[in-house]
């Protein structure tokens, strides 16, 4: 390791924005937007960024107490190496908060090694099987109230005329009234547009199976997460029954988690999120499972716009499996983000597709003053 390479800073940037009204999905609604970005900073000056958003004040906590420690001294370059070395520190707990800030970390390395090489991480992982993605407008939030569809109309009408080719909607609101939100965006959106739904855990096999049944004219692509995530041997039954492929995936921490799920097609869709199951080291090798079972990835993307550009570099060289479509689709949050604003904008083509960035790292360069508003803490650690 040559002394410019070595990791002598760590920063935290806690983000927080107000949400236009309360709003969210079949669980639970929120008023605000939170995630911790971090900054790893090495004595050459080299900077790389990451993310994760699920708890950030408890992450945040984890990362100085816990992984600092064994971050501090590393090199920014060898973002394998150093996952390795963190997971042996929290060896007694893999799961949740562990893997959370571990993600942030293991982003930010990879960030630093792309810009250390002059590349993108996409490069760095073998190259690109493609410089552009199609998006799926994910969304709307449910409005919190009586009518939790209130404004679905006027959303997708909108999503069709921003360019989006694929819509996922986030139902779970009762059968009859999930129903006639179904049916209402597959009018709007016509017969050719992708169309997906999202129950964010909040439903039961029996009701989820139900849907899909009084939907089954509707053409839906997949349908995400009905049940609890961790009750595979439920979602094995759900998808031996299910006439469309069964998609979920986002809160598993660790590829081990992913395992069993492809291995006996309890999911037809894995969904990893980067900032949550363990940084890109981990997913790709998410995406070495669904190559080896023939299970297609798909990356889940939700928070701010480092783990928005994270998600662009891996999907760029995601394989798909044979028979599956060429371009992968990508999630693109359609709620109120100026979190993700602040470090990437991008509107689909008019053909739906964005582009995958090729600069250094995740492929743009992320400017502080920009994150200003939204920042509620900065903290650091030295070595």
């Amino acid at each position: 390791m040559g002394e410019a390479e070595r990791i002598v800073r760590i920063e935290g940037f806690a983000l927080a924005c107000d949400m236009p009204q309360e709003a969210g999905n079949a669980l639970r609604t929120f008023r605000e937007r939170q995630s911790l970005l971090i900054r790893i900073t090495t004595a050459g000056g080299l900077v790389g960024w990451g993310e994760t958003w699920a708890f950030p004040a408890a992450a945040a906590a984890f990362i100085r107490s816990v992984l600092a420690p064994v971050v501090l001294g590393a090199d920014a370059t060898r973002p394998r190496k150093v996952q390795a070395d963190m997971l042996r520190r929290v060896v007694p707990d893999r799961r949740g908060q562990a893997h959370m800030a571990l993600s942030a970390i293991d982003i930010a390395l990879w960030d630093a090694f792309g810009r250390a090489a002059g590349m993108p991480v996409s490069a760095l992982l073998g190259g690109a099987l493609r410089d552009r993605l199609l998006a799926y407008a994910s969304g709307p939030l449910m409005p919190a109230g009586a009518d939790r569809f209130a404004g679905l109309e006027g959303a997708v009408e909108g999503f069709a005329a921003d360019g989006f080719r694929a819509v996922k909607l986030r139902v779970g609101a009762g059968l009859a009234a999930d129903e006639r939100a179904i049916r209402t965006a597959r009018r709007i959106l016509g017969p050719d547009a992708d169309l997906m739904i999202d129950l964010n855990e909040g439903s039961t096999v029996h009701d989820a199976l139900a849907l899909a049944a009084q939907v089954a004219d509707v053409g839906l692509r997949w349908i995400e997460e009905p049940i609890p995530h961790d009750d595979l041997p439920a979602y094995r039954d759900i998808a031996a029954r299910l006439p469309v492929p069964l998609a979920g995936g986002e809160s598993f921490c660790g590829a081990g988690a992913f395992r069993e799920a492809a291995a006996t097609r309890a999911l037809s869709i894995l969904q990893p999120d980067i900032a949550l199951t363990g940084g890109i080291t981990e997913v790709m090798r998410v995406a070495g499972l669904g190559d080896a079972f023939g299970v297609p990835v798909i990356p889940h993307v939700w928070g701010a716009g480092v783990n928005f550009l994270a998600g662009l570099q891996v999907a760029a060289v995601v394989a798909t499996p044979p028979g599956a479509r060429p371009l992968p689709l990508f999630e693109y949050d359609t709620s109120h983000n100026p979190l993700r604003a602040a470090v990437i904008d991008p509107k689909p083509d008019a053909d739906g597709t964005i582009p995958v960035p090729d600069g250094p790292g995740l492929g743009l360069a992320i400017e502080p003053d920009r994150l200003a508003p939204y920042v509620r803490d900065h903290w650091t650690v030295e070595e």
